[in-house]
């Protein structure tokens, strides 16, 4: 019989945190975005390869948008000021201890239990 999933024992570690009613004052902060993408980068133990590069949006949009390349692939996050909403995305080929990063998250973006969403795709 032949083995349908291709991908079978190659493991993949990865985070997704959708928030809305966040606190608008880091929104929209470059400066702040940055030093959180290098401080998650710390948090997981990984290494920074590119960036962390942070962009703001466009007036009908706006936000930031930040990344950074890491030693075992990237973490990104994209900030909506309109609807209070980021979406955080870390995604890795090593193993990282989901659960001091969703708490630590919690902690510094200061999130409430029911506006956001954390999910781990493996």
């Amino acid at each position: 019989m032949q083995n349908l999933n291709k991908f079978e024992g190659i493991k993949r570690y990865h985070v997704i945190i959708d928030a809305h009613e966040v606190d608008l004052k880091f929104l929209d902060d470059t400066k702040f975005i940055s030093n959180f993408l290098v401080e998650i980068c710390g948090l997981i133990d990984m290494k920074i390869l590119h960036g962390p590069t942070v962009i703001e949006g466009v007036p009908e949009n706006p936000g930031v948008t930040g990344f950074c390349i890491i030693d075992f692939s990237h973490i990104s996050i994209h900030t909506f000021t309109k609807t209070k909403e980021f979406c955080l995305d870390i995604f890795s080929c090593k193993p990282f201890d989901y659960e001091s990063t969703k708490k630590h998250l919690i902690d510094k973006l200061n999130l409430k239990e029911d506006r956001f969403d954390f999910r781990i795709v493996n």
